[in-house]
């Protein structure tokens, strides 16, 4: 599938200095979510963050962009992924794996073991360091930012270059 993520920040950038995450997804004219995710540091991003998603009528994707703007928040950088999502439900716990594609940028694979609440994160802790084992990605470069900043870098890089 194709998902074309809006990040949006505040005019000081502390969401981009702080990797809080404000964006919408919206993917073909079937779906549009808006997100949330709360600051983080190196060491909690890789294990785990808070996520609220809103699922917003797609038709209202335009209005959505207006109010946050209207609210003060600034877009930040908006790309296209491609993304296959690969999913299997071990003992009540979604395992995913993500293959994405950013034109120019790279290709990624993500791999998380969804939790309902952070009790059951905590005990995933461990469960995740196990499954990215079995997949052997080990001698894999880790991502060591967020594909905000990512794909923000390659345009400001081509924009120079221009």
């Amino acid at each position: 599938m194709i998902e074309e993520d809006t990040y949006f920040t505040d005019k000081e950038l502390e969401f981009v200095k702080n990797r809080i995450c404000l964006r919408t997804r919206k993917i073909k004219e079937d779906y549009l979510e808006l997100t949330y995710k709360p600051r983080t540091s190196d060491e909690t991003e890789k294990y785990g963050k808070k996520e609220v998603n809103l699922k917003i009528d797609v038709k209202d994707y335009e209005d959505t962009k207006y109010m946050l703007k209207e609210l003060g928040y600034i877009e930040y950088v908006s790309f296209k992924k491609n993304r296959k999502v690969y999913s299997k439900l071990i003992e009540n716990f979604e395992y995913n794996i993500m293959i994405d594609s950013i034109q120019g940028v790279g290709n990624f694979i993500e791999l998380e073991i969804l939790a309902n609440n952070e009790e059951e994160k905590e005990r995933l802790h461990d469960e995740l360091d196990r499954f990215v084992e079995k997949m052997e990605c080990q001698n894999l470069k880790e991502k060591e930012k967020p594909y905000r900043d990512l794909v923000k870098e390659y345009q400001d890089n081509l924009n120079k270059k221009e």
